[in-house]
């Protein structure tokens, strides 16, 4: 039992802080508690919850993606243009067929030019989000004459919010292919020392690109959640969304130096953190102020990381 809570005392301790904040929250505001507003919380954690499951493939591979909050954006534009002339299911089509794309070149980027992926990204950033522009002309794309679309954000089944249960799938489904098939190992052999694992056989490269595909990939479901809320096709959205979800996946145990990545830490700092949004928000806190809280929470994540990533190598040491 003890080494049980020892090995998940990271995911038991952000548990215990979404309690507490919970509680401090609810005194100060009662409106906290009602089912209502507990509903909205859980449907708001699927934004950045459903992304920062691929971003953990990406850290545990050694890298990240700042482009993925422009990749929303150029997403939620293409659902728009391609949905309202099309149809929904083109449209969604489209957008995944994008992602795909998008992250193969981000991945290519960084292994055939070997550009560090902070800088690759940051360049992709700036071009896809500039693409979105073009697409929209510069204004909103809007959605209103497909009421389907909104199934997405709003829609239930069995009386549970779709996107609370599409958060749930797609969690189900990293958890299978992090920790019980090849590739899951692989990305963790790649990012725990890349030599090695192409030493081994292991294609690494190939790895990589895939890991930015699969974060491209998840920050579509993502996309059309927000898109769905707003109606609307905008290539205004997203743009503090990586840093949400690199707090996200930091804050849930993630190492930012590769190889081990927690899923379920993800999910529960993916919680803690709409928690905390809804905290302040039913509080009528400014959302500059928000936006400041998220950055020390940040900082807070990578102090324990670099401490923790500290103790993982000289573990290493001791045992080589």
């Amino acid at each position: 039992m003890k080494k049980i809570i020892s090995r998940h005392s990271e995911n038991i301790s952000l548990g215990a802080v979404i309690i507490v904040l919970f509680a401090v929250f609810s005194v100060m505001q009662p409106n906290m508690m009602t089912a209502f507003n507990i509903k909205n919380i859980l449907v708001q954690v699927s934004l950045t919850a459903i992304a920062a499951a691929g971003m953990t493939f990406a850290y545990t591979a050694g890298v990240f993606d700042m482009s993925i909050g422009s990749i929303l954006a150029l997403v939620s534009v293409v659902v728009a243009r391609v949905a309202t002339a099309a149809g929904l299911f083109p449209a969604i089509l489209a957008a995944f067929a994008i992602a795909v794309m998008v992250g193969i070149i981000n991945g290519l980027i960084v292994t055939k030019l070997q550009i560090q992926a902070f800088a690759a990204t940051l360049v992709t950033m700036i071009l896809i989000r500039g693409i979105a522009v073009l697409l929209a002309n510069g204004a909103d794309v809007p959605l209103y004459s497909m009421t389907s679309v909104k199934f997405i954000s709003s829609g239930s089944v069995a009386g549970i919010p779709f996107p609370i249960l599409l958060t749930i799938l797609v969690y189900a489904c990293a958890y299978f292919i992090y920790h019980a098939t090849a590739f899951g190992m692989k990305i963790r052999s790649v990012g725990s020392n890349a030599d090695a694992s192409r030493i081994s056989g292991i294609k690494t490269n190939r790895m990589i690109v895939a890991a930015f595909v699969l974060t491209a990939v998840t920050a579509v479901f993502s996309s059309l959640i927000k898109t769905a809320q707003v109606m609307f096709g905008k290539a205004t959205i997203g743009e503090d969304f990586a840093l949400d979800v690199m707090t996200t996946v930091i804050l849930g145990g993630t190492l930012i130096t590769g190889g081990k990545g927690n899923l379920t830490g993800t999910l529960i700092a993916s919680i803690l953190i709409a928690v905390i949004k809804n905290g302040l928000n039913i509080n009528n806190v400014n959302s500059y102020y928000q936006q400041l809280v998220i950055g020390v929470i940040l900082i807070f994540a990578l102090v324990v990381n670099g401490i923790k990533t500290m103790k993982n190598e000289k573990q290493i040491r001791r045992e080589g």
